[in-house]
């Protein structure tokens, strides 16, 4: 089925072009948990809702990411994601709240740390707590997964099958600027797919990264990432 035709004017980031399928796969979400949220009882309204076919931006794609990071790493359950996603829409009244710059991951905690602005003082709000706070310091977990423009809009994810709390690998990534978002070995235009299906091709891990010159565990952990997810 033929996908609508971006706009003109229209920003990358918000032109749906992931199915849910590819989505899931992309982020090592598993597809029916990805489909719950998207689409038997929505967290959100997608860019492409109401569509021929049910796609997906950039945008929404990293949101699924923050709400499945929290979900997995912080110990937050899907109804309380949806919790939060409510507060985060009415503090900041933005379609996509949880990918506002000042939404921070701090331990069991998901925070709005608006900076001192003018004469108005910080403001630190607790999302996943509903109350207000006031922090020295917050040390956001979620930071490592992804890198933000100058203006501080999400630019790239760095989705890792395999992340631990600490952990700098960045094997994979997304970049709506780099081959139209597809998911790509970091650092190149590699797409993680065809090296997928070269390997189960036949081709091994040295023939791989001979041809991609590139070290054998780069290919390795990029394969490892992309290994189709449980159903749910």
């Amino acid at each position: 089925m033929p996908r609508t035709a971006r706009k003109l004017d229209q920003d990358l980031r918000d032109y749906p072009t992931y199915t849910i399928s590819e989505a899931a796969t992309y982020l090592a979400i598993p597809r029916r948990t990805l489909y719950h949220w998207i689409s038997d009882e929505p967290l959100w309204t997608t860019a492409g809702a109401g569509g021929e076919m049910q796609l997906l931006s950039f945008r929404d794609v990293a949101q699924a990411y923050f709400i499945e990071f929290i979900r997995k790493h912080v110990g937050i359950t899907g109804r309380k994601a949806r919790e939060i996603l409510k507060s985060a829409r009415l503090e900041t009244g933005a379609r996509y709240p949880l990918l506002d710059k000042d939404i921070k991951v701090l331990f069991q905690h998901i925070l709005l740390d608006r900076p001192a602005k003018g004469s108005k003082p910080r403001h630190v709000v607790d999302l996943s707590q509903h109350r207000q706070l006031v922090m020295a310091e917050v040390v956001d977990l979620f930071a490592t997964r992804i890198a933000r423009n100058r203006t501080g809009e999400m630019q790239q994810i760095f989705p890792w099958r395999f992340y631990t709390q600490g952990d700098q690998s960045r094997p994979v990534s997304l970049n709506p600027d780099i081959l139209s978002g597809q998911l790509v070995i970091t650092g190149t235009r590699i797409p993680v797919r065809v090296a997928w299906a070269r390997h189960r091709a036949g081709e091994t891990l040295p023939a791989l990264a001979k041809d991609y010159r590139l070290p054998e565990k780069t290919i390795s952990d990029a394969l490892r990432h992309f290994a189709l997810p449980k159903a749910a």
